[in-house]
């Protein structure tokens, strides 16, 4: 039992960390509304899947272990074929354009969110509303996957049309291209033989240099974890996350008991707002934690 409740307990965690390191390694301008993002989804499918196995299920447990089950490792599996590093924005346009699809992912998950929060002041609704509320709730949940693909037929349009309007410098470029080498191969010897004598006790030097002086990762740069271990910041993370990790799950957790104690009947409403003001907690602590870094 011991066995199974660490392997339930851990399970997610390592793909949660994954999606956000990568994340922030290819966001680097828009560090803080990813992980605002990434977290406050996290928190806010506490609400989605209790909502959905409201509408869908009937609260029946046995149906919802079994979304529990399934969905995560789906939506997992699939991710993982497009989960990658890819070249952080070098311009300002990129950054800008980053900011932008940013702005509208905020947008959508505060929509979700709200959306949420709407449904589940609806007193005793129908099949029909609880069928209709599941299906506008995927297709919230799906949208956020036109971003890229916009920015894929965006960029693959403007390739093409790079492509169309310079056929004629394509054909001319291998010439000037043959001429410049042949005139770089011919001065290369003299170059090379005037400044060897002098290039090399300076590429001794600093190598040397190098070697002497060996200066610790500063925030921002990869750490080892002997590197992070030596500094106080990683010391004051670790306090912090080991105190306060878990104490909302317990909290969301014993929910159901408090209010059972307070008299009502219907206990999912609190899960929901819990799950849904935390999800607006996360959203505005990245937006924030982004604006007072730049």
């Amino acid at each position: 039992m011991c066995f199974f409740l660490c392997l339930g307990g851990n399970s997610t965690t390592w793909m949660n960390t994954a999606v956000l390191v990568t994340c922030i390694r290819n966001f680097r301008r828009n560090r803080g509304p990813v992980s605002g993002i990434l977290k406050g989804y996290v928190g806010l499918s506490t609400a989605i899947f209790t909502d959905l196995c409201a509408a869908l299920f009937a609260y029946d447990p046995a149906k919802f272990l079994i979304m529990l089950a399934v969905i995560p490792f789906a939506v997992c599996l699939t991710a993982i074929v497009f989960l990658r590093e890819t070249p952080p924005a070098a311009t300002i346009e990129e950054e800008k354009e980053e900011s932008k699809y940013f702005n509208i992912f905020n947008a959508v998950a505060v929509i979700v969110a709200v959306y949420l929060m709407a449904y589940g002041f609806i007193p005793n609704p129908s099949h029909a509303i609880s069928l209709a509320f599941s299906v506008i709730l995927l297709v919230l949940l799906a949208s956020p996957l036109a971003a890229p693909v916009h920015a894929f037929i965006k960029s693959w349009t403007l390739n093409r049309f790079k492509n169309q309007a310079d056929v004629e410098r394509q054909i001319q470029e291998p010439l000037l291209i043959e001429e410049k080498a042949q005139e770089e191969i011919q001065e290369k010897p003299a170059e090379e033989s005037a400044s060897a004598v002098v290039e090399q006790p300076q590429a001794v030097e600093e190598e040397k240099a190098a070697v002497e002086v060996k200066r610790r990762p500063v925030i921002g740069e990869d750490h080892t974890i002997f590197e992070a271990m030596q500094t106080v910041d990683f010391w004051v993370l670790f306090v912090s996350f080991l105190c306060g990790v878990g104490t909302g799950l317990a909290v969301m957790n014993n929910m159901g008991q408090i209010g059972l104690a307070l008299g009502y009947a219907d206990v999912s409403l609190f899960i929901s707002m819990t799950s849904i003001w935390g999800f607006f907690g996360r959203i505005v602590s990245g937006s924030v934690s982004e604006y007072y870094i730049k």
